[in-house]
């Protein structure tokens, strides 16, 4: 559910054109709107760019970019009121209120533009159904999603040539096979590459590529629930131990607790013969962190620096979900295994600690 999320959360914030033409015009209208003015607002800092007057909610932006960046339409440079995310790129676009949306903006005009739009009504539909579903994902959702994905799927070949692809590479972007998407990222024209979204997603593919199933593992020291500090390299060297999983986790996601009897059958079976476990916890509230401990009976290592997603160790692993998992090989120092879930990790132990 939560790579969903994110497909979405991208949605909202990248896209382009290749025209020629540097110039842009953005004209639109604000329903129900009582300010005088309209600004447009970087969305990578928060700076204003340029600002025009409004009558009756309508009103042109106009000026000159250079490569395609994100920005928000907004009628309150404190970001109070109505307010449209937009790719600011060469050509005429027209804001206007979505139909089927109330209350919701959407930028056409550009391809990029067109494209955010198309996934956000898709998106929109799926969120509809699952609401009037009670939040629950049954297989009639799962095939609306399915059919999300595969839409983003076809049209990534006819958009490697705009900032819209930017948008589909990542959602598209699978940790196991970086490979993919360096192949796409480099496809992308100069003037793309120059874009602070291409940059970003050509260094986490980069990353990616340092390390994984096959490379060296990468080291950390992060604080135990004592206040200890734990690094990683010293578990791993421990005589005792052969495979060691870096598992990232929370209390407060229920996918990861449902991971737990498969963990803890690993642990009781194997930990005997050389398995150890390095749970690194992205929980925000220390108590909750240790309760789940102390009740699910996590017998295992436990580290964490209760910054949320900002885990420094997750930071380092480039995770963007959980659960997420890592086995390492102590001996090599190797990562053998990642993504192991389910009674897949009994399986891949069995055969390596025969």
């Amino acid at each position: 559910m939560r790579r969903f999320i994110l497909i979405v959360a991208a949605v909202a914030a990248m896209c382009s054109c290749t025209a020629d033409n540097k110039r842009y015009t953005v004209k639109g209208q604000f329903v129900d709107c009582n300010s005088d003015s309209v600004w447009l607002i970087s969305s990578l800092n928060g700076s204003v760019l340029t600002s025009a007057s409004m009558t009756d909610g309508r009103f042109e932006l106009s000026g000159e970019v250079e490569v395609p960046f994100m920005a928000r339409i907004t009628t309150s440079q404190f970001g109070i009121g109505p307010a449209c995310e937009v790719v600011v790129e060469p050509g005429e676009m027209e804001l206007s209120m979505a139909t089927e949306m109330d209350s919701v903006y959407m930028v056409s005009g550009t391809k990029s533009n067109e494209g955010i739009s198309n996934l956000k009504k898709m998106t929109f539909r799926i969120n509809e159904r699952i609401r009037a579903n009670d939040g629950i994902i049954d297989n009639s959702i799962n095939a609306l999603i399915e059919d999300y994905e595969n839409s983003i799927k076809s049209g990534l070949k006819d958009n490697l040539d705009n900032f819209f692809g930017l948008i589909l590479v990542q959602s598209l972007a699978d940790p196991d096979d970086p490979e993919s998407t360096k192949i796409f990222l480099d496809k992308f024209p100069a003037n793309l590459q120059k874009t602070e979204e291409w940059q970003r997603l050509n260094d986490e593919v980069n990353k990616l590529l340092s390390f994984g199933v096959g490379k060296p593992y990468l080291d950390f020291t992060q604080n135990d629930a004592d206040g200890n500090p734990v690094t990683a390299s010293k578990v791993i060297a421990e005589s005792k131990n052969r495979y060691v999983l870096v598992d990232f986790w929370a209390s407060w996601c229920g996918p990861c607790m449902r991971e737990l009897p498969y963990l803890k059958e690993a642990y009781s079976q194997y930990s005997p013969k050389g398995f150890e476990i390095i749970g690194v916890s992205l929980d925000q509230d220390r108590d909750s962190w240790l309760e789940a401990i102390k009740t699910n009976e996590m017998n295992w290592v436990h580290v964490s620096d209760l910054q949320y997603w900002n885990n420094e160790v997750a930071q380092l692993y480039n995770i963007h979900s959980i659960p997420a998992n890592y086995l390492i090989d102590c001996k090599t120092g190797l990562i053998v295994a990642k993504g192991l879930r389910g009674n897949q990790l009994s399986v891949t132990l069995a055969d390596l600690l025969k």
